[in-house]
Parts: C-alpha cells; sequence; structure tokens
C-alpha cells in the first residue's frame, strides 16, 4: 500500500490509499471528526457494523462517483479487488458538536453539473454537503481538454457573511492521458503575485486562503476530488476576484 496525505490548518485531511490486490485498510472509529470515503478508481469491498458493500469504478472520467460516508464514531474496514484501488479518506472535524448521522451510508453521484463556457468549462458534482454532514463539503470536478476549472478566480478565506464564508479545501488529482499534468494558482491579492503549484496524477494539495484557479494541461482532461471545511451550514458563499468578475456575465 501507497499512501499520502495533505491536511489544512483546520483539521481537513485527505488521505490517499494506493491499494494492491486483496490488501486490506482499516478506519477507526472517532467520536470527533466524520470520515467520507471516496473510490478514485478500482474495486474495493467496505464493511461496517452489520453492512457490506462492493463498488468498482473504471476510472473517473467516465464513471460516476461512489464511495461511504461514515458519520462520527463509525469504523470500517476496506479490502481492494482483483485490480486494486485509488482511495481517498477524506476526515473533517465535527462542528459545535454537531451529530451526523447515525450510520455508514453510500455516497453516489447525481448528474453533474455544467459550469462556464469555453475555455472554462468544467463538469462539478456535489456529493456530500451539510445537513447531511456536520460541516464537511465534498464534490468532484473535470476540466477536460486544457481547460480552467475553479475559474473565474475565487476565495473563500474570510467569514464576512452572506457575502463570504471561511472554508480551507484539499485536492486529490487524476490526469488523463497520465503523463499530463495540471496547474494550480493561487495568490492573495493580485494575478502579479500568484503562486503556482504543478500536480500529476496522484497528487493531492490544499488551498487554505486567497484567491485560486485550476488549470488543466493543453490536450488533457483533469480530474479532481475537493474537500472544503470551515464554518459552512446550509449556505456558503464564495467570493470571486473582483478583476475577473466580469466573466460571470458573459
Amino acid at each position: 500500500m501507497t499512501t499520502t496525505l495533505a491536511r489544512t490548518p483546520n483539521g481537513l485531511t485527505l488521505t490517499r490509499h494506493l491499494l494492491t490486490e486483496a490488501e486490506q485498510l482499516t478506519i477507526e472509529a472517532r467520536p470527533d471528526q466524520e470520515t467520507a470515503l471516496i473510490l478514485i478508481a478500482g474495486h474495493l469491498t467496505t464493511r461496517s457494523g452489520d453492512d457490506t458493500h462492493t463498488a468498482e469504478r473504471a476510472d473517473p472520467f467516465t464513471a460516476p462517483a461512489t464511495g461511504w460516508y461514515l458519520p462520527a464514531d463509525t469504523a470500517a474496514t476496506i479490502t481492494a479487488g482483483p485490480e486494486g484501488a485509488d482511495l481517498v479518506q477524506v476526515q473533517a472535524p465535527l462542528r459545535d458538536n454537531r451529530t451526523t448521522g447515525p450510520a455508514a451510508s453510500r455516497v453516489t453521484a447525481v448528474a453533474p453539473e455544467t459550469r462556464g463556457h469555453g475555455s472554462w468549462e468544467r463538469e462539478v458534482t456535489t456529493l456530500l454537503a451539510p445537513p447531511r454532514t456536520s460541516g464537511l463539503l465534498l464534490g468532484e470536478t473535470i476540466a477536460r481538454d486544457g481547460r480552467w476549472s475553479t475559474y473565474p478566480p475565487h476565495r473563500h478565506s474570510i467569514s464576512d457573511p452572506p457575502r463570504e464564508t471561511a472554508l480551507q479545501e484539499a485536492f486529490a488529482f487524476r490526469v488523463r492521458p497520465a503523463t499530463g499534468f495540471g496547474v494550480v494558482l493561487t495568490y492573495d491579492d493580485t494575478v502579479a503575485d500568484a503562486r503556482c503549484t504543478v500536480v500529476t496524477g496522484t497528487s493531492l494539495t490544499t488551498v487554505t486562503h486567497g484567491y485560486h484557479a485550476i488549470a488543466a494541461a493543453g490536450g488533457h482532461d483533469l480530474y479532481y476530488l475537493w474537500a472544503a471545511h470551515g464554518e459552512i451550514d446550509d449556505h456558503f458563499a464564495l467570493h470571486t476576484d473582483p478583476a475577473h468578475a466580469w466573466l460571470l456575465d458573459t
């Protein structure tokens, strides 16, 4: 098993497990956090309590999301199938002692939403959000053929309801073809001060503050699982960079 991890200062954690055939992973029960397990690709079986579920996914570009939501104080055992599995474990602290659901449940994708147009068109699927969760927001985005996503650049750094919600975010990526890459652009004030992070098909990264946008390399499709945690309730607000907000009206 190969494991990589990304964590934000507010406790949101993404752990990526690359499991080979028949390898097992134990998820321990934690009374202070909620957990989501998202299958990126492969085949696995999950056991939690008396429930057993099997899932497979060829890849995130052609097959819908599948996974499990584990409320606080819920344990599970994962066993990889014949082709192994690329699995992301998302953990977030409970907010304000809020309770979550009483038992583990499946995460299944609804039809993706198309956002943007032209060179910044992408497919977005929201998988989990309050009130089903205590505070975890989770979804998937696909930007095909070199397109931008998370665009125009936005931030969710400041608590200024209802205009902006303070959230920290973490991402897990896949690229098609696998030789490709993507770029995560982040900045605080203007793009002249931007920082760039190159991501590949097994990368994890975080965005804890500032404006951000993501681009796929030309001729490649970029997938990412995104998880956000912070002050979210039943509503959250993003603040678009005013210099690029005009794009929302095109």
